[in-house]
C-alpha cells in the first residue's frame, strides 16, 4: 500500500542508508558517473507526463 506521509519524521534506516552512500562516494569517487543526456531524456519520456495524485485511492489491481 502506498500512501502519503503527512508528518515528517526522521527515518533511522534512511539516515543509515544515506550515510552508507556518502561514505561509499567518499571512498570510491571514481565510481560516480554522469548519465548521458540520451538516457536522461529516455527516462523522462517514460515518466515525464505521468500525473500522480497521492490522495486518490489505488485501483483494485494496484493494491
Amino acid at each position: 500500500m502506498i500512501s502519503r506521509a503527512d508528518q515528517v519524521e526522521n527515518d533511522p534506516l534512511l539516515g543509515q542508508f544515506l550515510n552508507f552512500l556518502a561514505q561509499d562516494i567518499e571512498k570510491n569517487p571514481q565510481h560516480i558517473q554522469v548519465i548521458s543526456s540520451d538516457l536522461a531524456s529516455q527516462a523522462l519520456s517514460l515518466v515525464g507526463d505521468v500525473d500522480v495524485d497521492l490522495d486518490s485511492p489505488l485501483a483494485d489491481e494496484d493494491e
